[in-house]
């Protein structure tokens, strides 16, 4: 009964590193130029010029409880050489994955905070977020799928990176949907990391899920901090290589070969939004990286909800489909067939909001 108890500990304190540093960098954002002045771009509504520097604060607290993490760890096993033998080797197996994961992840937060500080093209970003996910993907953890081909590793490897990272920063577009989302998605990836007893997994969950929870103190409405590209590819990357380090497939335990689809399932509302929001741009003729109002949160409130209230609802839709990809890992045929029907069927409510809602006339 340890292993929980450590989980709850771990978000807990990226929960509390998080909230206090929030804080102190929203004293910090003027000093540094991080500040997003209101009706700068047209789908941005906020009236005064608000601290974008969420990223920074989540990364610091991310990378504080590790280190505190380690300290605890290696003085547990000092003390309590019996009951913490396992400690050491254990960090032994995965300071090199770590390692890595750290340095991408803080360097994905340097490029956001650079976007965010001087408004990077495209052209650039894009091949900035390929190069860190190319990296991250050949000398780290990648998705293997049971495939042999190990470029073709490579290159889902990389695709799902980018795609997670940008399909988080595309939902980012409202106070606290983007780190309400990834605070389920990332619970549900630690139950799942938890179950199949990854414990290093487990506890990079735990640390996703806890530095978004106390972003959430500060970025719930109305905002004090927006967490801007910086948050967005920190939270973005976390989440993928989380994804990618879990097993969610074990030939002795599955009942289907489905459970591999979990992180579709877990992260399936932002990946269709962007999905849906770029054929829509696409379709009216409009570049696909230029941030409007025809997400599904927009959709909600032109239905007549208040911002907070279409936030709650999206974050209720991505923890169904969460609990429904939940059931992946046990469930046999029969089951994982209604768990698609129930998901598509989420899905359809979602596009026929996003095309069959009327926009409202730009303010």
């Amino acid at each position: 009964m340890i292993w929980p108890l450590i989980y709850i500990c771990c978000l807990l304190l990226g929960c509390a590193y998080s909230a206090l540093l929030t804080w102190r960098f929203c004293k910090l954002a003027p000093k540094l130029g991080l500040l997003d002045q209101p009706r700068q771009e047209q789908h941005k509504t906020h009236s005064q010029a608000t601290a974008v520097s969420g990223g920074l604060s989540m990364l610091l607290a991310w990378i504080l409880s590790i280190i505190s993490g380690l300290l605890l760890a290696a003085l547990a096993s000092r003390q309590l050489p019996d009951e913490f033998a396992f400690v050491i080797p254990g960090l032994q197996q995965v300071w090199k994955n770590l390692a890595l994961i750290v340095g991408i992840a803080a360097l994905y937060t340097l490029l956001g905070a650079y976007d965010d500080k001087y408004s990077m093209k495209a052209g650039k970003k894009f091949l900035a977020q390929f190069l860190l996910a190319a990296v991250s993907a050949y000398f780290g953890p990648r998705l293997s799928l049971g495939l042999h081909c190990q470029f073709l590793c490579w290159s889902i490897s990389v695709f799902w990176i980018m795609g997670v990272i940008n399909a988080l920063n595309f939902f980012d577009n409202m106070d606290g949907l983007a780190a309400g989302t990834t605070l389920i998605a990332s619970v549900f990836l630690l139950l799942v990391a938890a179950y199949r007893t990854q414990h290093f997994v487990a506890l990079l969950a735990a640390l996703g899920a806890g530095v978004s929870l106390g972003f959430l103190f500060h970025n719930r409405p109305p905002a004090k901090v927006f967490m801007g590209d910086s948050g967005s590819h920190f939270l973005g990357y976390c989440l993928a290589v989380t994804c990618i380090l879990t097993t969610f497939y074990l030939p002795a335990e599955s009942l289907t070969f489905t459970p591999v689809l979990i992180p579709l399932l877990v992260l399936a509302i932002p990946l269709f939004d962007a999905i849906m929001v770029v054929i829509i741009r696409q379709s009216l003729g409009q570049p696909f990286y230029i941030g409007d109002n025809r997400h599904i949160s927009h959709r909600f409130t032109k239905l007549g909800l208040t911002r907070p209230y279409a936030v709650l609802l999206v974050c209720l839709l991505c923890f169904i489909s969460g609990a429904g990809a939940l059931t992946l890992l046990w469930l046999p045929p029969s089951g994982v067939a209604l768990i698609f029907a129930q998901t598509a069927a989420m899905l359809a409510v979602v596009t026929i909001m996003q095309f069959h809602i009327p926009e409202n006339k730009q303010k």
